[in-house]
């Protein structure tokens, strides 16, 4: 799932890239289970809280401008087919 998160192609790249790209697990539960949190991965990819605050307000400004069109009168706006 953490290659999944930091979008590797191919999940045995994930682990290759431990230790110098991406953190060390914080949880071991045996050789094979190990977890991540998301807060260092995004650290390791230079997503800091800020960049993630910034994507939240551009999706709800966008979902609020679908909701405006949406409700407007019609011939207001763009229309759609």
């Amino acid at each position: 799932m953490a290659a999944g998160y930091v979008s590797e192609k191919h999940v045995e790249d994930f682990p290759k890239r431990v230790g110098t790209t991406y953190p060390e697990p914080r949880a071991l539960e045996s050789a094979r289970r190990k977890f991540w949190y998301r807060e260092d991965l995004d650290r390791a990819m230079n997503l800091g809280v800020d960049a993630v605050c910034r994507l939240g307000e551009k999706f709800r400004a966008k979902m609020a401008e679908k909701t405006a069109a949406r409700n407007a009168p019609h011939g207001a706006g763009v229309r759609r087919p």
